[in-house]
């Protein structure tokens, strides 16, 4: 695979502009067009100005797995995207591990109303492939507007990037597709995620350690997974995962959604989880509304039991939330590791009834302190101050 990226000492005009067209792209959603995109994407990059846009007009382009790599001479890249990527079916392709891989840059916009097409639906049954659009180690990035579709795993993967605005996108995959994350974040920090709508077969968001100042607002999860920070603490891994500053306002969990907003660690695992926050956020039938789950095991084979080491997770706070949910399941389950795992843990005025008229609500918690004010289903009989 060709990377082409690098400066050059050429000098172009004002503002430039490079038309994927004009480097050899057909956009017949036959021809493979990837280095029609590469050359657009070189020039682009090389470009001597302080900004530069590479343009994907309104047709569909084949593009095989292709890097867009930095340093670039401009210190904002604007990809204007009215067009349709489609990813090639051939899953030979995939073997260094990327599709769409952008890296080492510093003011990066993805905007348009185009679409980001993975067809990864091939891949599902044997649960491989690639995210489709991975991000790494990229400051000052912009994602507007774009609808992102099936791809073989993550549509969007996210990681070392720092000040990142996600706003008004679409994710869509459906419900049984495997492990097709909406937006996977690890060792990023000061992250807006705003005015979106996605609808997965497995997480909305997924946010991994090292984590910090994560913002979402007015974002429609479902169907999906929900909200999720982890899991944390894999205690083969050794590390210590911190998460903190994650702040879920003004959110609704829709569809078929197994889980509303959640943190999973871990049993045995070590790390810290700290200033959390989740307010105004309405579920709508959805299995398990509120979760904290220190036990998590995803191929039921660990030693679940109480008295182990945990992740520390303290100063949660659950504001303002109500709707129903569904199934037989607790709508709020805290279940944490040990008696001193789970510390300042605070509900207030969270209203969740059981969508079946006939079933209560119900609750259930372990080594939880904290305090619940105005929570139904209540708290008062199992958490601990």
């Amino acid at each position: 695979m060709v990377i082409l990226s690098s400066l050059s000492s050429t000098t172009n005009a004002t503002s430039p502009y490079f038309d994927v067209m004009d480097y050899g792209a057909v956009g017949d959603g036959k021809t493979d067009d990837s280095q029609a995109f590469l050359k657009a994407w070189n020039e682009t990059c090389k470009a001597q100005s302080p900004d530069a846009t590479m343009n994907i007009p309104a047709k569909t382009f084949l593009v095989n797995p292709a890097k867009f790599w930095g340093p670039c001479v401009p210190t904002r890249i604007n990809i204007q995207v009215a067009g349709q990527i489609i990813a090639n079916t051939d899953q030979s392709l995939y073997s260094n591990n990327y599709w769409l891989h952008f890296a080492y840059l510093g003011g990066l916009t993805l905007t348009g109303s185009g679409t980001i097409d993975g067809q990864g639906a091939g891949s599902w049954p044997e649960r491989k492939g690639v995210a489709a659009l991975q991000l790494f180690s990229i400051t000052d990035l912009e994602i507007n507007g774009l609808t992102h579709t099936n791809p073989q795993k993550a549509h969007i993967s996210m990681t070392g990037c720092n000040g990142v605005n996600i706003n008004n996108i679409t994710i869509s995959a459906p419900e049984d597709s495997p492990n097709t994350d909406g937006i996977d974040i690890g060792d990023s920090s000061h992250i807006q995620i705003q005015n979106s709508k996605i609808g997965t077969g497995d997480d909305c968001i997924a946010i991994s350690t090292n984590c910090s100042f994560i913002n979402i607002t007015d974002v429609t999860c479902g169907p999906g997974h929900g909200i999720s920070i982890g899991s944390l603490g894999n205690p083969v891994d050794g590390g210590y995962d911190t998460v903190s500053e994650i702040h879920v306002r003004s959110c609704d969990f829709i569809g078929k959604n197994t889980t509303g907003v959640r943190i999973k660690t871990w049993q045995g695992g070590h790390g810290e989880v700290k200033n959390i926050t989740y307010e105004y956020i309405k579920f709508y039938d959805i299995a398990r509304p509120i979760v904290i789950d220190q036990f998590y095991c995803p191929n039921n084979d660990c030693q679940n039991y109480t008295g182990t080491s945990a992740v520390a997770i303290s100063d949660v706070s659950y504001t303002n939330m109500g709707g129903t949910s569904s199934g037989d399941d607790p709508a709020i389950s805290l279940r944490c590791g040990d008696k001193n795992s789970c510390n300042n843990i605070v509900l207030d005025n969270v209203h969740i009834k059981n969508s079946d008229s006939t079933k209560p609500a119900s609750a259930d918690c372990l080594n939880v302190k904290g305090i619940s004010s105005h929570v139904k289903p209540s708290l008062l009989n199992c958490m601990g101050s």
